[in-house]
């Protein structure tokens, strides 16, 4: 509970941010199935997380953490009650589970995710 699943970086031009991280650091990155706009970046074997690049249509902070959680609508709910501010709606991504974003109480942006029964870890 609580561990940093997912991390994603926003830019004005994630084709452009793609190519960075490709040339820089050899981060395989492929579009997303949904939304258009979204590539993921596998980072590498062994520990360690992997990531995404998005158009800053979706959000506009440059790097946004994920957390998993075992129970998302608790979560917001102890979020709101510790003084931060759920942002949009719940979304059901199949394979992946639900998810959502807060703000904490800085205004620093955070996805959270319950994971789907049926995805890998």
């Amino acid at each position: 509970m609580g561990r940093i699943v997912h991390v994603e970086i926003v830019a004005e031009d994630h084709d452009r941010a793609a190519e960075f991280y490709r040339e820089v650091f050899a981060w395989e990155v492929t579009p997303a199935p949904v939304p258009d706009g979204y590539l993921l970046a596998a980072t590498g074997p062994g520990e360690g997380i992997d990531g995404a690049i998005m158009s800053s249509r979706y959000q506009s902070q440059p790097t946004i953490a994920w957390i998993e959680v075992d129970d998302l609508e608790a979560s917001l709910t102890a979020a709101r009650a510790a003084g931060g501010t759920p942002v949009g709606e719940i979304q059901d991504l199949p394979g992946v589970g639900r998810l959502s974003y807060v703000r904490d109480t800085e205004g620093v942006l955070v996805g959270l995710r319950q994971r789907s029964s049926a995805s890998p870890r």
